[in-house]
């Protein structure tokens, strides 16, 4: 009876392409291409909800050949070669089985990365000021820009660092808010202390935008200070 089992058992596995493993012999699974494409597929779907801007589309990719891992709890993770995915040309396919490392291999790819962007409406020269007519938006890819502008009400009244051609993309590096204070211009030197508010008139020896720390002399008693520009025409002694 036992010897009929096995065989009945043996024409089971051989039936549905399976075949036994011996008492000496480790269970595998194997990772096929399919099976990496769909992984990948579902990490591009979780990177696309990390920004709702920009729809990420797989243009080419290079798979390792399929391999195998131990049969257990497998897990996969997978990282890009730059935070946030846009610009990486390569993704790490790392395999986990039981908590424990067993592959990690480099995956090549290409992605697209479409996206609504602020591009130059005509060239612009380095230091000129930003407005709505100096903007426009246009859907193109940005998946070698460091810093594309997704709104072109966040560039308005700042200016560029540096000449802008025309339909270029407008990034953050390349602008900056006008500075609060010129240097040269007459300003109010404010001094806080112990409830109290002291202020003199004073003249900027340089730029300054909000927040940062400039020099100024306080024209009563010729003193240079460090201020922080607080507003047009206005900066503030820390004590």
């Amino acid at each position: 009876m036992r010897h009929q089992m096995l065989i009945l058992l043996t024409l089971v596995l051989l039936l549905f392409g399976l075949h036994p493993v011996s008492a000496g012999e480790t269970a595998h699974v194997v990772i096929d291409h399919q099976e990496m494409q769909q992984i990948l597929d579902d990490f591009l779907t979780e990177q696309s909800a990390l920004l709702p801007q920009v729809e990420l589309r797989l243009t080419a990719v290079q798979f390792p050949a399929p391999y195998k891992v131990p049969a257990g709890r497998i897990e996969h993770q997978l990282i890009a070669a730059r935070p946030g995915v846009l610009g990486s040309r390569r993704i790490s396919f790392m395999t986990r089985v039981n908590d424990q490392i067993v592959s990690n291999q480099s995956i090549r790819v290409e992605i697209e990365a479409m996206a609504e962007i602020a591009v130059a409406k005509e060239s612009l020269r380095r230091g000129t000021r930003l407005t709505d007519n100096l903007i426009e938006m246009r859907y193109q890819d940005i998946s070698r820009l460091s810093e594309p502008i997704f709104d072109g009400a966040d560039a308005v009244g700042k200016i560029v660092k540096r000449t802008v051609r025309l339909g270029e993309p407008l990034q953050g590096q390349q602008l900056e808010y006008p500075p609060l204070v010129k240097r040269g211009e007459r300003v109010v030197i404010e001094v806080q202390h112990a409830g109290m508010t002291l202020s003199a008139v004073g003249e900027a020896r340089q730029d300054g935008r909000e927040g940062e720390s400039i020099r100024v002399i306080n024209t009563g008693s010729s003193r240079e200070v460090i201020s922080r520009v607080v507003a047009p025409g206005l900066v503030r002694v820390e004590l």
